[in-house]
């Protein structure tokens, strides 16, 4: 946040729903550091113009240096995910890992199992706040994901994000929902957990948490 422009930095700040999102996955010997810019100028302010220049970052509490050895970029647009939603013939069973610690809040408190009411309005909030020009958050919609769904399997283990001294209650691992509805609900919602693989769902997604992958039959990405 310190190396953003100021302006954009406190709007961020101020904003509760970011339109980015960071995690660290470790892969083989590696450490990897996932950035998700969730539109335009986020990818203009964040990547190119912050991130992209830097040969180095510094963990201040250990007093670290760590170099940044390479980077990769991808891009998806959002047509593509909605051409997906709608030319794709989804499967109705959908398996979700949680890589990183999960969370929501609720009436003022965590929740730290996969509700799925909130984790489809988690998703559809995020989206909102990502493509400004669309409202996705609709109620009628969201009783109907929440109606059609299902889960029908799940290997998860709860766990605790450390942050600023303060444990917040958390889970990870993997869940199968399974969708009853139509074929229309279960495009979108496997469209909706796509785009979540960039978003991420629950709490303090641009710290960390919340990160899921959508897995394959074989339960590998």
């Amino acid at each position: 946040m310190e190396l953003l422009p100021q302006e954009y930095g406190d709007y961020l700040h101020l904003s509760q729903l970011h339109p980015y999102t960071q995690h660290l996955e470790y892969r083989g010997e590696n450490w990897y550091w996932i950035v998700c810019a969730l539109n335009k100028e986020a990818v203009q302010t964040i990547l190119y113009q912050t991130l992209f220049q830097l040969e180095s970052i510094t963990i201040k509490k250990k007093s670290q240096k760590i170099e940044i050895v390479q980077r990769n970029f991808s891009e998806i647009t959002y047509q593509e995910l909605m051409n997906h939603f709608y030319e794709s013939d989804s499967s109705p069973y959908i398996q979700l890992h949680f890589m990183t610690p999960t969370a929501f809040k609720q009436k003022g408190r965590y929740l730290f199992y996969p509700d799925i009411r909130c984790i489809f309005q988690s998703l559809m909030n995020k989206y909102d706040s990502a493509v400004r020009d669309e409202i996705m958050v609709d109620e009628d919609t969201l009783e109907q994901l929440y109606e059609s769904s299902q889960i029908i399997r799940y290997d998860l283990k709860s766990v605790s994000f450390e942050l600023e001294g303060i444990k917040i209650p958390a889970f990870i691992g993997k869940i199968t929902i399974k969708m009853y509805g139509t074929k229309t609900m279960t495009n979108f919602a496997n469209m909706l957990f796509e785009f979540g693989e960039y978003s991420g769902v629950g709490i303090k997604t641009a710290l960390g948490m919340g990160c899921i992958k959508k897995l394959n039959d074989r339960g590998r990405k």
